[in-house]
């Protein structure tokens, strides 16, 4: 704190990287915002689109932007909230950014990551955009935070992890049964596939990476030709490339060598 300091209390042009001048009601001990709550119907046709999708390729009475993305990618969400949110309201709805949590980050890093989450979430909210809450946890000690600022009763959205590991599969089961017992979603949207039962109204988005693997193969092609037939296990023999037409420059040039 300086003398001059309360000059600063409203800052000029991207002077205020952590978006303190602007701060909602929060419940939360953490001071995390709290979203208001929303009531629509999801469309039964969804398709989860990935924030920066072309506008122009966008069904507006049906996408829905996502974030299950590298953070990186969403950035912009928190640096340029206002940039964030023209690009948003495009969809017919978007879900909330979705900063990672990993349990090895120190709790301070996941709190903030939770916090960024909710006030952008609600910064769009304030500006008419049907916000669906992406809920995502670390471990069990995230549990005290990480569901903060969501109110019950609401359209909610996860992502399912890579669960081919146990201990991985163990605390997504856990922290999934304690985000359905503190905030009862009247419907969940599962970007991914779940193993099991949850005991609410799931509906299950296949992911990029499932519909992309999904896709027919490209048929196979006749050997251009510059390549002969395979030969046995082998790659492909090359073969020899058919000579250049001669140029009379360089017919030229073939008749000087010759003397």
């Amino acid at each position: 704190m300086t003398r001059s300091s309360a000059n600063w209390i409203t800052k000029p042009g991207s002077f205020d990287p952590l978006n303190t001048a602007r701060r909602f009601p929060a419940s939360s001990p953490f001071g995390i915002p709290d979203l208001e709550p929303q009531s629509f119907d999801v469309p039964e046709d969804i398709r989860l689109r990935p924030y920066r999708s072309r506008i122009d390729r966008l069904d507006h009475a049906r996408d829905i932007c996502h974030f299950y993305l590298d953070d990186y990618r969403f950035e912009t969400t928190w640096n340029s909230p206002g940039v964030g949110w023209r690009h948003v309201s495009a969809y017919w709805a978007t879900c909330t950014p979705d900063f990672s949590l990993y349990p090895a980050w120190p709790r301070a890093m996941q709190l903030w990551q939770t916090y960024r989450a909710r006030w952008v979430a609600r910064f769009w909210q304030e500006r008419g955009c049907r916000v669906i809450p992406t809920v995502n946890w670390s471990d069990a000690q995230s549990w005290a935070f990480c569901f903060d600022g969501i109110p019950p009763s609401q359209t909610l959205t996860i992502s399912v992890a890579d669960l081919r590991r146990p201990h991985v599969e163990r605390r997504f089961r856990a922290g999934l049964v304690a985000m359905l017992e503190r905030l009862t979603p009247r419907l969940l949207l599962v970007y991914g596939r779940l193993r099991f039962d949850p005991g609410c109204p799931v509906r299950e988005i296949a992911p990029d990476w499932e519909r992309l693997r999904a896709l027919p193969t490209p048929a196979a092609t006749a050997p251009g030709p510059w390549l002969s037939p395979k030969k046995g296990k082998g790659r492909p023999v090359p073969s020899p490339l058919p000579a250049p037409a001669q140029t009379a420059s360089s017919a030229r040039a073939a008749r000087k060598s010759t003397h």
